[in-house]
């Protein structure tokens, strides 16, 4: 009971040291939208996750900055995205997510920014000392990130899915509405020159 206890416990310590922000956002065509993360210690991992979920060709242009505005790290017609890079600067870190290809249509993007403390002793003795429950802690946290990523990617896929069924069901029933109307429309046509040949016929005596 008390292994459980503890391990309860380090669990919650673990995932209090992750500062994460995970949002859905419509980007505008022909517009950007950027937002911010605090790094407040120098060394630890940022992990990014973007997904496309709506739009165009489900694809957008992204770029990170650090906190002096150096570009970090950048990516053009991007459908989904994992990656992760090291926080060397204090302050905070900016992702612009920018849908200047698009000039009509709109896109959702899902995305999950997250910073986790990753400092390490220096001390080996001292590191490999440390107890089986935390490294089971960190196993377990591990485990559990890929099953939430396994999940955003099969739910991108099902939104995506969804997305080009509706696209196909409106383009047909446009389809069908064009077709009828000129099924219409040659009809009409059709009856006005047949009543005005006979027409022209009926003038002659």
């Amino acid at each position: 009971m008390f292994k459980i206890k503890y391990l309860v416990v380090t669990l919650l310590c673990f995932f209090s040291s992750i500062r994460a922000i995970a949002l859905s956002t419509w980007i505008s065509a022909n517009s950007e939208k950027s937002y911010h993360i605090l790094n407040d210690q120098p060394g630890q991992k940022m992990s990014l996750y973007i997904s496309v979920q709506e739009g165009g060709n489900f694809d957008i242009d992204y770029a990170i900055r650090d906190p002096h505005g150096v570009l970090v790290l950048k990516g053009e017609s991007e459908r989904q995205v994992e990656s992760y890079i090291t926080c060397n600067d204090v302050g905070e870190y900016s992702i612009t997510f920018s849908n200047r290809m698009s000039t009509v249509v709109d896109k959702l993007v899902e995305f999950e920014i997250a910073i986790e403390d990753e400092a390490r002793d220096p001390d080996l003795k001292t590191r490999f000392g440390q107890k089986i429950q935390d490294f089971g802690a960190s196993r377990i946290n591990g485990d559990l990130h890929n099953i939430e990523r396994f999940q955003l990617y099969f739910r991108a896929k099902e939104n995506r899915n969804f997305s080009t069924v509706k696209s196909t069901e409106k383009r047909i029933l446009w389809y069908a509405l064009l077709e009828s109307l000129c099924v219409v429309l040659v009809a009409v046509i059709q009856v006005y020159s047949i009543q005005s040949l006979f027409t022209a016929k009926k003038s002659r005596f």
